[in-house]
């Protein structure tokens, strides 16, 4: 298991989130690049609290490990888990 990795911001609350890409293309137009930008919202605020950007390829590895942290989860709330676990997924 890999070690915790330790962030130097406090966790916010957030209830919503958008989900959105952009595409841009070089001045002479030969190459694309795109990213999929990600704001979390405090609906009871009405504000975004974060935004964060991330290449495809970090996307596609987070959506995967969403859906098997959820799986997890999942079952832990089901009782299915032996001990409480709280495990961190690095996708770097």
């Amino acid at each position: 298991m890999p070690a915790r990795l330790q962030s130097k911001e406090p966790p916010v609350f957030a209830d919503e989130v958008m989900v959105s890409f952009t595409i841009k293309r070089s001045k002479d137009g030969r190459r694309k690049d795109g990213v999929v930008r990600r704001s979390f919202i405090d609906s009871m605020k009405k504000t975004v609290i974060s935004e964060v950007v991330v290449s495809p390829v970090t996307a596609d590895a987070l959506s995967r490990v969403l859906g098997k942290t959820l799986e997890k989860l999942d079952g832990a709330l089901k009782g299915e888990m032996k001990k409480k676990e709280d495990t961190t997924t690095y996708i770097g």
